[in-house]
């Protein structure tokens, strides 16, 4: 079964932060829902998150946000 993976790696990495409280800053959405989405502890996005993330980011791919995990 294919499952969703949170890119936070190369969102912290985009927005130059060193910590998901620094991403939770540039993207203005809460460090624990961010922290939840990249432990995989929360399965489901909202909509509004995606879009703030990718305002914020200047991304115009989705899957630079969320994509399949290969394993």
């Amino acid at each position: 079964m294919k499952k969703l993976k949170f890119q936070i790696e190369s969102l912290k990495q985009k927005a130059n932060a060193s910590s998901i409280s620094e991403l939770a800053e540039v993207v203005d959405i809460r460090r624990a829902t961010l922290s939840e989405l990249a432990n995989g502890k929360r399965q489901r996005i909202q909509f509004d998150h995606i879009e703030k993330i990718a305002e914020k980011l200047g991304i115009n791919d989705i899957r630079e946000i969320i994509d399949f995990d290969d394993k």
